[in-house]
């Protein structure tokens, strides 16, 4: 009779932690492979500045360090592996060049790069200046450099565009497009000292970690897990957006960055114009 009484009871409470605690389930990672157009621009320019896309991608890699859901290899770990493997790197650098001057994406090539780093998935970044008469791109240091050394002034644009890739399924999971005006509202842009320059260089950061690399961020975690990240409510202003359009990208709805009044601490000035293109 006890051993019976006593087997009741821990069939009931077994039975209340089925019922009643829920199950954890089994984590789901996602390996995404992060390669900015630059990558193997290292202090190749005037300034010895960091290339924008990389900025931009280390602050992307760094938010999804912050989670174990996405995991992607840091810059050096990937250029490590690059520098090692001759055949591999030459691969990258033409591919990503390919993206970087015309948005080409060559995907089977795009797949054997990713299928070396373990990942099933791509983030390219590449960001260049430009102007609007002018379809020549630039590095951001580059216009920087011309325009303090001979006065130029010109509305310049800081481009960015970003694709995610499905290299398994040979899709484009999500593509986004960002442009910031370059200069204030003079369209100025010079540095004449080094701590002039230096404060760009603190703009851009900024910028790539408040606006570009969290939108990027932001919407590589919502093509994972659609129901994980609160959607931001986009601009109502729709005047001067100049989306980007890739082959094969999925019919889908991107999630637009915060207004720039949204975020605490932070002044539209302090970056110039930004217009939103997605």
């Amino acid at each position: 009779m006890c051993y019976n009484k006593i087997m009741k009871n821990l069939f009931k409470v077994l039975l209340a932690l089925l019922l009643f605690v829920p199950l954890k389930a089994s984590a789901v990672t996602f390996n995404v492979l992060v390669l900015p157009a630059d990558i193997e621009n290292v202090c190749n320019n005037y300034y010895c500045f960091d290339e924008v896309s990389n900025i931009i991608a280390e602050d992307v890699i760094d938010n999804f360090s912050k989670t174990p859901a996405i995991q992607a290899p840091s810059l050096d770990l990937v250029r490590a592996k690059l520098n090692a493997n001759p055949a591999l790197k030459t691969t990258t650098i033409n591919t990503l060049r390919k993206f970087n001057k015309a948005g080409n994406i060559d995907m089977p090539a795009i797949k054997n790069i990713s299928n070396e780093f373990s990942a099933k998935s791509v983030l390219l970044i590449s960001t260049s200046a430009m102007t609007k008469k002018s379809n020549l791109r630039r590095s951001v240091w580059e216009v920087l450099d011309l325009s303090s050394g001979f006065d130029i002034v010109y509305p310049f644009e800081m481009d960015t565009n970003a694709v995610l890739l499905d290299t398994v399924n040979g899709l484009v999971m999500w593509s986004g497009n960002l442009t910031k005006k370059l200069g204030n509202n003079n369209n100025e842009f010079k540095a004449k000292t080094p701590s002039a320059a230096y404060a760009k260089l603190e703009q851009i950061k900024l910028y790539s970690k408040a606006i570009a690399a969290g939108n990027i961020s932001q919407n590589v975690t919502l093509r994972f897990f659609p129901k994980t990240a609160n959607p931001v409510v986009a601009p109502k202003s729709t005047e001067n957006v100049s989306p980007v359009s890739f082959p094969k990208v999925n019919p889908s709805t991107p999630v637009m960055p915060a207004k720039m009044d949204d975020i605490k601490g932070i002044n539209e000035g302090d970056f110039g114009e930004i217009i939103y293109g997605l």
